[in-house]
């Protein structure tokens, strides 16, 4: 995909993100329920935009289901699990947590400078994943998408 292509933003930006976590293709007035928008008319003319940025496609029963190989690029560094989108960053932060605990558990901690130091990094680093993950997801719901 070309860099530059469009901006997703607003009620389009919602649709969007509807649709790729719904886990399964849905219809203009299934968009238009959830959202809760004015009209399923609106909700046709932001599928519209859509697909002509081509992020979603088209079922042959009418339903739409987003792009699998166009992804909006602020959603390159979200998993999506369980109809949910999380932020890469909490399975770091996650991961940097089991190896604290496992430090803690399995190491005798003698408070010494080693320990300390390990404890600091680890503490910190943790802390600030999880902040960063925050600020991605926060970010996520607000602002211009580049597509």
């Amino acid at each position: 995909m070309e860099s530059g292509k469009g901006y997703l933003s607003g009620t389009t930006w919602e649709v969007y993100l509807y649709i790729l976590t719904s886990g399964e293709p849905v219809g203009v007035r299934d968009i238009w329920r959830a959202l809760k928008l004015s009209s399923p008319s609106l909700a046709q003319y932001h599928v519209n935009k859509l697909l002509g940025l081509k992020v979603i496609n088209q079922t042959q029963d009418g339903k739409y289901v987003a792009g699998e190989k166009e992804r909006v690029e602020t959603l390159r560094s979200f998993v999506i699990l369980r109809g949910k989108l999380i932020p890469r960053l909490v399975f770091y932060g996650a991961l940097l947590s089991g190896i604290l605990a496992t430090y803690i558990i399995f190491w005798p901690l003698q408070w010494n400078f080693r320990d300390l130091v390990v404890l600091a990094v680890c503490i910190f680093s943790i802390f600030a994943f999880f902040f960063e993950a925050y600020n991605q997801y926060r970010g996520l719901k607000r602002g211009v998408q580049k597509v």
